[in-house]
């Protein structure tokens, strides 16, 4: 599919096709697990300079989709890591959200399967939750709403919002367990 050798050589038509093909599948992975539109674009382009620098490296067979999968995911679940250990300190209970996105992401093998199948299975788990438990988790997710804003809206304190949440990621832990260590995430964006 791609020139290997031409990469090696420094191509840069040829890198710029490997860019264009993988930018939004390892752009939606990331942003899948860090709700953060500008780290997961810079964590994306940190895999591409990464590559990029090591191009000389690269083997004949290398699979370039799987490689920058792989390395995609490990700055994420550093990012995770390290977001996780500075809220936990803070005192923030979001760092349990971030234990279980770097738990998941953690479980993926370093092979990719299509999006739309992981996205399917996830929607599924999440409209199991029971009502209050999914509102409260689509307003985290959907809107980016802090707790203290869910609560807010929703006229209930922030420690119900907590506990909601907390049982969410709970059951979601449980419901996806078989799904989370499949080779993952993404292929095509549709």
């Amino acid at each position: 599919m791609f020139d290997i050798e031409l990469i090696q050589k420094g191509n840069r038509k040829e890198f710029e096709k490997v860019y264009l093909e993988f930018f939004d599948v390892l752009y939606h992975l990331c942003l899948q697990y860090l709700q953060n539109e500008k780290v997961a674009e810079e964590l994306v382009q940190d895999a591409f300079m990464k590559l990029w620098i090591k191009r000389a490296d690269l083997k004949a067979e290398t699979n370039l989709r799987n490689l920058l999968y792989t390395m995609t995911k490990h700055r994420c679940l550093n990012y995770l890591r390290d977001e996780q250990t500075a809220l936990q300190h803070a005192g923030n209970l979001r760092h349990i959200e971030m234990q279980f996105n770097y738990e998941a992401l953690n479980r993926l093998g370093n092979e990719m399967i299509e999006f739309k199948e992981l996205q399917d299975i996830i929607q599924q788990a999440i409209d199991k939750l029971p009502p209050e438990q999914r509102e409260v988790f689509m307003m985290s997710r959907d809107e980016e709403l802090k707790y203290r804003e869910i609560a807010e809206r929703l006229d209930i304190s922030v420690k119900t919002v907590e506990a909601r949440m907390s049982k969410a990621l709970n059951y979601l832990r449980v419901e996806l367990k078989d799904y989370l260590h499949i080779a993952v995430v993404l292929s095509v964006l549709q």
